[in-house]
């Protein structure tokens, strides 16, 4: 066989019975995305060599990890490596609880900084950095915003496009460890990411060296690198804060949490659409719904009344909520509005289904996600992926 293919995360999933609220649940919706891919990326490396049904069921993961998925939009198709991470099983598994290593979430975060090397993207390279980075081969620490003219000399340079991943790293000899308590207490939640240069640029760009150590910690941003390099930072030394991509709107303090009642109106709403009662339903909707998948928006009328042609037919199902969805999958979590012009606290509600009735329901899905924002003193649903 070409590949002796493990990736034990997947046998404790499945053997658990989809067990995967619990060891991604606490994941952000950016790793959670990256987790997504790198899992949809091992479902194709599977299917390439004739795993066709291992090859599904990473891919029915990914859809799991993240209902949002858009393969279309994966960036690192051109690169196997981030599928071979996993499906070798250099990519530690992720358990439950906090002490388990996000190994691949990392290596994910780590292929798209390589991706951006590749593109000759120094703006994209700077997204990967904290607001500054110490490079300890020299040793400075360099501004991530004074960066960028010296990666454009670089690739002046050394011309990287056409390049691939495994052309410049060796990503079989990626490590990823968890930093010494006394790092983790001065920056945080910190992981060292050690990886084999296959390419020598060291005459190039002054970072560069045929072992390489990246220090990576996560920030409210996201994971970000801080450090570059076989010696550590100073513990004394902190990095300087990543610039917002935009001005941060202060959302208004909450005085209780909204789980509960998002969570009720999602299932007064299901509860209605299973029931067949369109005007029931539509009381748990804004006036206007964002159908994310088809990329239409919808008035509550229009919704209502594609809910009655749909009840009209015959072979539409009266179903009870807990026959067709999944409802210990549901997880409410605070996110971004996916439609500009929403302001105030936004939830996103997750929900797994058990039944196909995307013939007859627009929005219905595998994998659903429901966006909610208050009107009128009430939790609605404005966006549906």
């Amino acid at each position: 066989m070409r590949n002796r293919f493990v990736l034990s995360v997947l046998l404790l999933v499945f053997a658990s019975g989809l067990a995967w609220a619990q060891f991604w649940k606490n994941y952000t919706a950016s790793d959670r995305h990256s987790l997504a891919e790198a899992y949809w990326l091992a479902g194709a490396q599977y299917q390439a060599v004739g795993e066709s049904d291992k090859g599904s069921q990473f891919k029915s993961l990914a859809r799991i990890i993240d209902p949002t998925l858009d393969p279309s939009a994966i960036k690192d198709t051109a690169l196997p490596s981030a599928a071979e991470l996993l499906a070798q099983g250099r990519a530690s598994p992720i358990g439950a609880g906090s002490s388990s290593v996000p190994s691949a979430s990392l290596s994910s975060f780590f292929l798209r900084f390589v991706g951006s090397l590749l593109d000759e993207d120094s703006t994209a390279m700077l997204t990967f950095l904290d607001g500054s980075v110490y490079l300890t081969k020299v040793p400075v620490e360099v501004k991530s915003a004074d960066a960028k003219p010296s990666l454009d000399a670089f690739f002046a340079k050394a011309p990287l496009k056409g390049q691939t991943a495994s052309a410049v790293y060796d990503l079989n000899s990626i490590v990823i460890t968890p930093a010494a308590p006394a790092m983790q207490g001065a920056w945080g939640e910190t992981y060292t990411l050690d990886v084999n240069a296959k390419a020598d640029y060291s005459a190039s760009i002054n970072f560069w060296e045929q072992k390489q150590q990246f220090y990576i910690h996560r920030t409210d941003s996201g994971w970000r690198i801080f450090a570059i390099g076989q010696a550590a930072p100073p513990l004394s030394w902190s990095p300087l804060k990543a610039s917002a991509a935009a001005p941060a709107v202060a959302a208004p303090p909450e005085t209780t949490d909204p789980t509960a009642a998002v969570t009720d109106a999602f299932k007064d709403f299901m509860t209605a659409v299973l029931g067949k009662d369109a005007e029931a339903a539509i009381k748990d909707v804004a006036s206007n719904i964002r159908f994310l998948r088809l990329r239409q928006t919808v008035t509550s009328d229009e919704l209502k009344t594609t809910l009655l042609g749909s009840f009209d037919k015959a072979d539409f199902p009266s179903a009870m909520i807990g026959d067709s969805l999944d409802m210990s999958s549901i997880f409410v979590e605070s996110t971004a509005s996916p439609v500009d012009g929403v302001s105030g606290p936004v939830y996103a509600l997750n929900v797994k289904s058990n039944t196909d009735l995307s013939a007859d329901v627009p929005f219905w899905g595998s994998y659903m996600k429901f966006y909610f924002m208050m009107e009128d003193n009430a939790w609605v649903i404005f966006a549906i992926m």
